[in-house]
């Protein structure tokens, strides 16, 4: 049995197989050594900091027969390493995603900034493959500008450690309930249309790599959209790939209900608030208000991700998703009937442009949606981003693109 998982950390030992079973037994010993200097907390533990010691994973690949995580054929690196070797961890969580904590670190030598993310191996949650995919779609996408940088791959006996590149601007999320708070009776209600389309186009860009390499995110809301600086409010990158997964126009469609929590807990009474007051509520009050329908009726391909692109578009323009409700099952109700609004208390300083590219996205049958190609290449994109030198030619033929002023009833 093998398990094969390329690293930046591990190019040397891509396989593992019997031949080299004595290297990772070495590489066990080095952090047998570390934990008798009393150094098995290397890296403050993602969620619990408090551990008795004894309670702490296994060092020795055999010796729990029931957990197969840890046997030598998959671990997912295919080598143990140390990450305080080579960086300080800050002991401060920055971030949380899929499956783990985020931290602050810096190079000891260079001194250069990054993020690292600390998933403990032992969680149930955990699935070795899906960390190896997640490392290889990082790994893979490197060059690809509005995709977070890979810059580092750690393991030892208790976590995956994946450094990054740092964003210090924060979350898209963050922004969204910023300017929404700030907004007052008679102004534009959260980010105007140029800010708004110079992001979406960057968001574009990296789903059209993704899609073009056989890759869905399947995870995209505003907290997983950063700014790559504090000073510049238009640079970002899409970050967590721990649902990622690949798939291809010939493959089975997918099946798997996915989406991570979110900032606020779904049982939130939403009801003890007035219209408008509701409408200030941070975006993402549900799991539910950026997942596709077709995810929710368990069969879905690529598209979900244009779906999830178009209801944060709308979310940035007036400050609310488009499916919000008062429980889970009114926004999965809303959700699954794909009917929505432009209430023209919110929308009546937006473009029509604006509105068409939303509904090209939020769209209930998915073939009908735009692709990410397609979406690039619509007035609203290029009108906000001429000076981009990321020009797409659309040759995707599955859905019939006519950019004309819209039919449909408005309610602006």
């Amino acid at each position: 049995m093998t398990a094969q998982c390329k690293t930046p950390s591990c190019t040397a030992h891509n396989e593992l197989t019997i031949d080299n079973i004595f290297y990772y037994q070495s590489a066990m010993q080095d952090v047998l050594s570390y934990q008798g200097k009393g150094a098995i907390r290397l890296v403050s533990a993602p969620f619990d900091e408090d551990t008795p010691l004894d309670l702490a994973a296994p060092l020795s690949p055999s010796s729990d027969t029931s957990d197969t995580s840890f046997t030598l054929s998959s671990f997912p690196t295919s080598c143990f390493s140390t990450i305080d070797d080579k960086y300080h961890v800050d002991a401060t969580v920055i971030g949380t995603g899929h499956n783990g904590s985020v931290r602050a670190c810096f190079d000891r030598i260079t001194g250069h900034q990054c993020a690292v993310k600390s998933i403990r191996k032992r969680d149930p949650s955990v699935k070795t493959h899906a960390l190896c995919r997640e490392i290889e779609i990082l790994q893979e996408m490197r060059s690809q500008e509005n995709i977070i940088e890979l810059i580092d791959v750690f393991e030892d006996s208790e976590y995956l450690h994946i450094v990054t590149e740092l964003c210090q601007g924060g979350e898209l999320f963050e922004k969204i309930v910023e300017k929404s708070a700030s907004s007052f009776p008679g102004s534009h209600r959260c980010f105007d249309e140029t800010e708004a389309s110079k992001i979406i186009f960057q968001v574009l860009g990296a789903i059209s790599s993704l899609h073009k390499a056989g890759i869905v995110h399947r995870d995209l809301k505003p907290e997983n959209i950063l700014f790559a600086s504090d000073v510049d409010s238009t640079s970002v990158k899409v970050i967590d790939f721990g649902l990622a997964r690949r798939h291809s126009p010939h493959d089975a469609p997918m099946n798997s209900l996915v989406g991570t929590p979110c900032k606020l807990d779904s049982t939130f009474d939403v009801s003890t608030l007035s219209l408008r007051d509701s409408r200030l509520l941070p975006p993402c009050h549900s799991p539910l208000d950026y997942i596709a329908p077709e995810v929710l009726r368990k069969r879905y391909d690529k598209a979900c991700d244009l779906w999830s692109l178009g209801v944060i578009s709308y979310t940035m323009l007036c400050g609310y998703p488009p499916f919000n409700g008062e429980s889970n099952k009114e926004i999965y109700d809303r959700v699954r009937s794909g009917q929505y609004r432009f209430p023209s208390v919110d929308w009546k300083f937006t473009s029509k442009d604006a509105r068409d590219f939303i509904r090209r996205l939020i769209r209930l049958d998915p073939s009908k949606r735009l692709t990410a190609e397609q979406a690039l290449n619509h007035p609203w994109i290029v009108k906000h981003n001429r000076n981009s030198s990321f020009v797409v030619e659309s040759r995707d033929e599955s859905v019939e693109v006519v950019f004309s002023p819209s039919s449909s009833r408005e309610l602006v």
